[in-house]
């Protein structure tokens, strides 16, 4: 079974913007349509959403408040959509770089389980990642249009409108439109290119890659638009899901012998000889025989096993190499606010994974006091009692409703550097669109601004002081 999703967002930056429209098409094995679905949400009263979006996606202020679903009910919906058609292949258009983490960004945010996606036996393709081994590995299977100076264009509605696939531009960033395009693509490039396909979907699961990369042997990497022979040589000290490999097309020489500070800044450097595959994120890799004749300026093979010899016969290469990237993000500041905490405070402990299922379950009036009590993890108790202030502040205290409203004001208005978008921001991004917008889109602006000005000034004047012990809660 293959499920086909696409989501359009409030803006770019997953740990801060939200879906606001999700799109679901569940099909057979030969890609025959079962049902289809779309769902969208208002906006959350604490996000800003980008203007360029808003622009992009054609979504209106109007759009944004009248909505039947709230974000938390619409993420509740698309939890149950992916455990109910378990297991499936849960596939789009640039999935796994973005929708995957906004996903992910958004079910922990609302005390849902964040990894449902990849946890529950899915396998996790994307179409847009399929396209490029394509085109490295066999360029005249589809067509693919190229901008004014002869660079190739991997948006979707150009790609499919080069292949004979409907999706008009102005259908273009409608979900369930995207979605049908994805669905035509993708069986194109089954069509068209059935031996890469096959590979790169026996990719979208963890053991498809780590069947190629346990042996040892070089492979061939890809990455947005070129192939490199790799040496797969140690797991991530790191990421448990990623595998560290060498690029064959370096000269060894020039850093086999290096301490592991040294490595380090050979890696942090436009030089890197390191590539991590991603074992979880289907990788472009393939097998020696598979991809070699597709490398661009190939050096010959025996150049490359040679380097893989040097490699493995060095001894002390393996272990600088460990531990440098052990260092790699030592001096990586950690986020301060609970949004951005997903991937630093480690995995929601079963007991806590519990509580939070209890707590969707519960009454609003009541989950406060019972994420007070029950969820241990601060990071999901700060994101529950949030969740409260945003759906149901009529149940809060007086004390932490007006706590509440000084976070708001604070998160919408703050002059801070703060890495999401503030009401302010978005005004003067506004103003900077309109200068070189056409007659169109200046109007869609001036509706934009208003909305916003109108959003800011019902905020009231500031005043008390800032939310700082439940500021961890709800900021």
């Amino acid at each position: 079974m293959y499920l086909f999703y696409d989501l359009e967002t409030s803006g770019l930056e997953p740990c801060w913007d939200v879906p606001l429209q999700a799109a679901f098409l569940q099909a057979d094995a030969k890609l025959a349509v079962q049902r289809e679905l779309t769902l969208r949400c208002r906006l959350p009263i604490h996000v800003v959403p980008s203007p360029d979006a808003l622009l992009i996606t054609g979504v209106t202020p109007e759009m944004l408040d009248d909505q039947p679903l709230s974000h938390i009910e619409m993420m509740a919906q698309i939890a149950r959509i992916i455990a109910d058609c378990k297991p499936a292949m849960l596939i789009g258009y640039n999935t796994i770089r973005f929708d995957d983490e906004v996903l992910r960004q958004s079910f922990y945010q609302t005390l849902l389980p964040p990894y449902l996606g990849a946890m529950t036996g899915h396998g996790r393709a994307d179409v847009l990642t399929m396209l490029r081994a394509v085109v490295m590995l066999e360029p005249d299977a589809v067509a693919i249009p190229r901008d004014a100076t002869g660079k190739p264009v991997l948006k979707l509605g150009d790609v499919c409108r080069a292949n004979g696939i409907a999706l008009s531009e102005d259908e273009a960033h409608d979900a369930l439109a995207d979605v049908r395009a994805t669905r035509d693509l993708f069986a194109l490039l089954l069509d068209r290119a059935p031996s890469t396909m096959a590979t790169m979907l026996g990719h979208a699961k963890k053991s498809g890659p780590l069947a190629l990369l346990e042996p040892g042997e070089p492979l061939i990497l890809g990455g947005t638009s070129r192939l490199t022979p790799v040496l797969p040589m140690i797991g991530s000290p790191t990421n448990p899901s990623a595998r560290v490999c060498i690029d064959l097309g370096q000269d060894p020489a020039g850093f086999i012998g290096l301490s592991a500070p040294e490595l380090l800044a050979r890696i942090r450097s436009s030089r890197s000889p390191v590539r991590q595959v991603k074992t979880n994120a289907q990788p472009v890799l393939f097998a020696w025989d598979q991809a070699v004749h597709a490398l661009a300026e190939p050096e010959p093979e025996a150049v490359y096993r040679e380097r893989a010899r040097a490699l493995w016969a060095h001894p002390t290469f393996t272990r600088q190499l460990a531990l440098a990237l052990q260092d790699q993000y030592a001096d990586r500041e950690p986020c301060a606010w609970p949004d951005g905490q997903l991937y630093s405070g480690g995995f929601v402990s079963d007991r806590d994974a519990a509580a939070c299922r209890r707590w969707h379950e519960i009454a609003w009036e009541h989950r406060a006091g019972f994420a007070a009590q029950h969820i241990a993890d601060p990071r999901l108790r700060s994101l529950a009692i949030r969740q409260v202030f945003l759906n149901a502040p009529e149940t809060l205290s007086p004390d932490a409703g007006n706590r509440g409203q000084d976070w708001l004001r604070h998160r919408l208005t703050t002059e801070e550097e703060v890495p999401w978008l503030t009401l302010p921001r978005a005004l003067s991004r506004c103003a900077e669109l309109s200068a070189t917008a056409d007659p169109d889109q200046r109007s869609a602006l001036r509706e934009i601004s208003t909305w916003l000005a109108a959003r800011r000034d019902a905020l009231g004047p500031s005043g008390g002081e800032m939310l700082r012990p439940i500021g961890a809660a709800v900021s």
